[in-house]
C-alpha cells in the first residue's frame, strides 16, 4: 500500500451504519485460523526489481533458509507484475519481467511447498498505476483462480474516499473470490482503523495505518492498533503491515533491536507475519529474529486473542494527524513506555515491555499489572533468551531507548 495517496476519516457510527448495507455473505474460504505468515516483494524489489526470477530465487530462499519450516507460508507479489489488459479485458503480466505467465511461476512456488499471493487494488489503477480491478472483480478473480493462487492484496489508490462505496468494492471481490469455489486469501488495504469493525464482513485481514517503514510508522501502526483487539480473532486479524527488518539492501529498513520489537509487538497483537525485507540477502539477526519459534508461537496461538497495553504513559494518539506528520516528516516517537499483554491457550500470557523513549529506561509490570492480567504471581521466561529468568509478583526491567523492548512468556505459579 502507499496510503500517501489517501487520507481517510472514521465518521461517526459509520461502521454501525455499513454493517447494515453490506450483503449477508462473508468471506467463505476456512482461512486464516491464525494469522497469515510469509513475505512480502515491495519492501525487497518495489518495481524495478519483480520478475519470474526474483520470485524463484526468493522461493528457493524461503525453503533453503528455514522460513518454510518456520511457518511462512505465502510468498506474495506486490505491486508492477501487470502492465495492462488484452482486448478480453484480461490482465496481462509484464511480458518482460514474466516471460512464461503468471501460472509457470505459480508452479514454482506451488512445487517449493509454497503458496502465493498477488497483487490488485480496488480502483481504476494500482498505486503505480498499473490496472485495477475496479469493474473487473469477477474476471480477475477467475484469472486469479486460474493461476493457482493462493492470496489476494487489493490496495485502495486511485478508489473512491467514499466509506460505502470503498466497503461495497471490497464486498465484491471478496464475493468473486468467493464465486471461483478456490480457497484465496483476502487481504484488504485500505490503511485505516475503520475497516476493523467490518473487517471480517470482508476478509481475512484488514489494513489499519499506513505504510510501516521508518520507526515512527510503526509506532503509529502499534498505536492505532491498540484500540481494535476486539475485532480480531481466528478468521480474520488486524493487519499493522509488514515487518520492517534491519538488513540493509532492503528498500526499507529499521535498526536491529527495532526490528525486533516490531516483531515481537506483531505476535503480540496476534498480527499477520509478512516479511517486508530482503529475503535474498537477509542478515543473521534478521534471520534469527523472524525464525524465533518461541516468538512465532505467540502469534500463531490458537486461542486467537489480540492482546492490549496493560501498562501505558504514552500521549493520546490521534492517526490522521500522526500519519499527516509523518507524510511532511517532522512525526516524532514520544518519549514514552509501554507492556503489552496477550493471554494464550494454554494459560499462558505473553508480556512485551517496550520504550521509545530516546533515553534508557526502567519499565515496569507492578502488582497491579500482574492481577490486570490473571496473574499474580508467573515465571517468566525470556523467548529471546530462551531461558527461564523466576518467579515475580511484580516485574521491571531497563530497556535501552529508541524502541527496544523485551518478552516473555509467563506461565502460572502459585503466590
Amino acid at each position: 500500500c502507499r496510503s500517501e495517496m489517501r487520507t481517510l476519516v472514521l465518521l461517526p457510527l459509520a461502521a454501525a451504519l455499513l454493517l447494515s448495507i453490506l450483503p449477508a455473505e462473508a468471506i467463505d474460504n476456512g482461512l486464516a485460523l491464525t494469522p497469515a505468515m510469509g513475505y512480502n516483494t515491495w519492501n525487497d524489489f518495489r518495481c524495478a526489481g519483480i520478475s519470474a526470477e526474483n520470485v524463484r530465487k526468493v522461493a528457493d530462499a524461503m525453503v533453503d533458509g528455514g522460513f518454510l519450516a518456520a511457518g511462512y507460508r505465502y510468498l506474495n507479489i506486490d505491486d508492477c507484475w501487470s502492465t495492462s489488459r488484452d482486448a478480453q479485458g484480461n490482465l496481462v503480466p509484464d511480458p518482460t519481467a514474466f516471460p512464461d505467465g503468471m501460472r509457470a511461476v505459480s508452479d514454482y512456488v506451488h512445487s517449493k511447498g509454497l503458496l502465493i499471493g498477488i497483487y490488485t487494488d480496488r480502483g481504476n489503477l494500482t498505486c503505480q498505476q498499473r490496472p485495477g480491478s475496479l469493474g473487473y472483480e469477477l474476471q480477475d478473480a477467475k484469472t486469479f483462480a486460474s493461476w493457482g493462487i493462493d492470496y489476494l492484496k487489493e490496495d485502495s489508490c486511485y478508489a473512491t474516499d467514499e466509506h460505502t462505496e470503498a466497503f461495497k468494492e471490497y464486498s465484491t471481490m471478496m464475493s468473486s473470490l468467493n464465486a471461483t469455489g478456490r480457497p484465496i486469501y483476502f487481504s484488504l488495504c485500505g490503511w485505516n482503523a475503520w475497516y476493523a469493525p467490518v473487517g471480517k464482513s470482508l476478509g481475512n485481514s484488514w489494513r489499519i495505518a499506513g505504510d510501516c517503514n521508518a520507526w515512527p510508522t510503526v509506532y503509529n501502526a502499534i498505536r492505532v492498533n491498540e484500540n481494535l483487539s476486539h475485532y480480531a480473532g481466528p478468521g480474520g486479524w488486524n493487519d499493522p503491515d509488514m515487518l520492517v527488518g534491519s538488513t540493509k539492501s532492503a528498500a526499507s529498513y529499521n535498526q536491529p533491536w527495532q526490528a525486533r520489537t516490531q516483531f515481537s509487538l506483531w505476535a503480540v497483537m496476534a498480527a499477520p507475519l509478512l516479511i517486508g525485507s530482503s529475503m535474498l540477502n537477509m542478515s543473521d539477526y534478521d534471520k534469527e529474529t523472524y525464525t524465533n519459534a518461541e516468538v512465532i508461537s505467540i502469534d500463531q496461538d490458537v486461542l486467537g486473542r489480540q492482546g492490549l497495553p496493560v501498562f501505558s504513559n504514552c500521549p493520546p494518539h490521534n492517526q490522521a494527524e500522526y500519519e499527516r506528520d509523518i507524510a511532511a516528516g517532522n512525526a516524532i516517537v514520544p518519549p514514552c513506555q509501554q507492556v503489552w499483554a496477550r493471554p494464550l491457550s494454554n494459560g499462558d500470557v505473553a508480556l512485551a515491555f517496550v520504550n521509545y523513549s530516546p533515553l534508557k529506561a526502567t519499565v515496569t509490570c507492578d502488582a497491579a499489572c500482574m492481577r490486570a492480567i490473571g496473574l499474580p504471581s508467573a515465571t517468566f521466561r525470556d523467548v529471546w533468551a530462551h531461558t527461564v529468568v523466576g518467579k515475580f509478583s511484580e516485574y521491571k526491567v531497563t530497556l535501552e531507548g529508541m524502541g527496544h523492548s523485551a518478552l516473555y512468556r509467563l506461565s502460572p505459579t502459585s503466590a
